[in-house]
C-alpha cells in the first residue's frame, strides 16, 4: 500500500566532501565520500531529486549516531515533520538547490546537543565537579524536583543541524549549514522524585514570553555551534521554531530566521517569518480564520451526506503571510467495502470539482481512511483542471 509521504528529505553520511565519480551533477548516483573523521574515501550514492525544486542529497548511513535522536527531544510526529522538512524549504532560499546537495547534520553531536538542552546546573555530577559547558535551559532550583520542575519549565527541546554541500575543484565540500531551534509551547515531561516514582508534568508556556527567551538564548547557541570542529567558518542559517502540544493534530511554526556569515559569530538582526498551521474545527480557526472555517464546514455537511453516522472530517490549513497556502483534509469512514470505497471518493472527488468553497488555487490533498488504513487519496493541485483519485488496493 502506498504510504502518505514525508514532509522531510532525510539524508545523511559522516563526510566531508563528496567527489563526483566520472559524471557530472545531476548525471551519476554513484559518488565517493571522504570522511571527515578518518580521511578515508568511501564510495556512496548521490540520491537524485524529484524535481529541480529539490535538493540531491547524500544516501544516509545505517549507523549514523544522529539518526532518530531528535524523537528524543520533540515529542509531536507532526513538529518533527514540520521542523524537518520546514527547514529544508527555508533553506532553498540560501543555499540554491541547483548548486547544493542535501545532507542530514554531520558535525553537532549527540553530547553537543545534550549539553544545550541540559538544565543550569544539570551538567555537574553527584559529587559537584563540573562535568561540561552549562546547559540553556533554566535551572531547577531548590526544593522538590517535581514542583521546580512545574515553576521552572525547560524552553528548549532540540537542535536541528542540516548541511548543504557545494561544489568547489570537481568535489563538493561543506557551504553552508542550517540551524533550527526548537522551543516549547507546552512543556511535558515526566519527573523521577526522590523515592523512585515517575511523576508526569505539563506546563502551557506563554508563548510570548518562550519567543523573546529564544531570541535571547540563539547568540549562546551559535557560540557553541562556533566551537564545533569543522563550523568556525560556515554560513549559518538560524531559525527559531516553536512546537505545538504533544497531543496537537497541526505541528508548530518557525517564527524567526537569521543568516549569519562565515567570518561571524554574531546576531545582527531577525527576519519574522509569518507562518501558521491550522486545525480545522479549533477555537483558532474560529476566532482568526472565520471564513476559511465556514468554507470547512460546508465541505464537511456536504460530504456526510453521504453517510452521516459514519463519516469524520478534520482539516489542516497551512498559512503563509496570512494566506492559506496548502489545506489538508482528513476525512475518516467506517466503511471498507472496495466498491463503496471508490463510490464515496468520487462522491468527494465530486465536490471538490464542483462545489468546493476554497480558491482554486490553493493545493487540495485529501486522505480517506478506515480506523488507521488509508483507503483513497484525493488531489487538486493549482496546476490540475480536476481532481485526482487514488484508490489502494489491501
Amino acid at each position: 500500500m502506498k504510504q502518505r509521504r514525508s514532509s522531510a528529505l532525510l539524508a545523511g553520511f559522516l563526510s566531508l566532501s563528496v567527489l563526483l565519480a566520472g559524471c557530472s551533477f545531476g548525471g551519476s548516483q554513484t559518488s565517493k565520500v571522504v570522511n571527515k573523521k578518518n580521511g578515508k574515501t568511501e564510495t556512496t550514492s548521490l540520491i537524485p531529486a524529484t524535481s529541480n525544486k529539490g535538493y540531491q542529497s547524500i544516501k544516509p548511513q545505517a549507523n549514523d549516531q544522529m539518526r532518530g535522536y531528535i524523537n528524543y527531544g520533540v515529542d509531536n510526529r507532526v513538529d518533527i515533520d514540520q521542523l524537518e522538512g520546514g527547514l529544508v524549504n527555508l533553506s532553498k532560499s540560501v543555499y540554491s538547490p541547483s548548486s547544493y546537495v542535501f545532507q542530514s547534520g554531520q558535525y553537532l553531536s549527540t553530547n553537543d546537543i545534550d549539553h544545550i538542552l541540559y538544565r543550569k546546573g544539570q551538567e555537574q555530577n553527584e559529587t559537584g565537579r563540573f562535568k561540561g559547558v552549562p546547559g540553556l535551559n533554566p535551572p531547577l532550583g531548590k526544593g522538590n524536583v517535581v514542583t521546580q520542575a512545574q515553576k521552572h519549565p525547560k524552553y528548549l527541546n532540540y537542535v536541528l543541524e542540516q548541511d548543504y554541500l557545494k561544489k568547489q575543484g570537481g568535489k563538493y565540500v561543506l557551504g553552508g549549514v542550517s540551524i533550527a531551534v526548537s522551543l516549547n509551547s507546552v512543556y511535558s515531561d515526566r519527573i523521577m522524585d526522590k523515592n523512585k516514582n515517575i511523576n508526569p508534568v505539563e506546563v502551557t508556556l506563554n508563548q510570548s514570553q518562550v519567543k523573546a527567551w529564544g531570541k535571547a538564548v540563539a547568540p549562546k547557541i551559535l557560540s557553541r555551534i562556533r566551537q564545533v570542529n569543522g563550523l568556525s567558518q560556515v554560513p549559518i542559517l538560524l531559525t527559531l521554531y516553536m512546537t505545538s502540544a504533544p497531543s496537537s493534530l497541526v505541528p508548530g511554526d518557525f517564527y524567526a530566521q537569521t543568516e549569519v556569515s562565515a567570518s561571524s559569530s554574531t546576531i545582527s538582526s531577525w527576519k519574522n517569518i509569518s507562518d501558521h498551521h491550522v486545525l480545522f474545527p479549533s477555537s483558532t480557526a474560529s476566532s482568526n480564520y472565520k471564513a476559511d472555517l465556514d468554507k470547512f464546514n460546508l465541505f464537511k455537511d456536504d460530504v456526510q451526506k453521504y453517510f452521516p453516522n459514519f463519516v469524520g472530517v478534520v482539516g489542516k490549513g497551512y498559512y503563509h503571510n496570512g494566506n492559506l497556502s496548502d489545506l489538508q483534509l482528513d476525512v475518516n469512514i467506517q466503511f471498507t467495502d472496495e466498491t463503496e470505497v471508490t463510490s464515496f471518493a468520487n462522491y468527494v472527488a465530486s465536490i471538490v470539482n464542483n462545489r468546493f468553497g476554497f480558491a482554486r488555487d490553493i493545493p487540495v490533498h485529501i486522505y480517506i481512511t478506515s480506523d488507521s488504513t488509508q483507503e483513497a487519496l484525493i488531489e487538486r493541485t493549482s496546476s490540475s483542471d480536476n481532481a485526482y483519485v487514488s484508490i489502494y488496493e489491501h
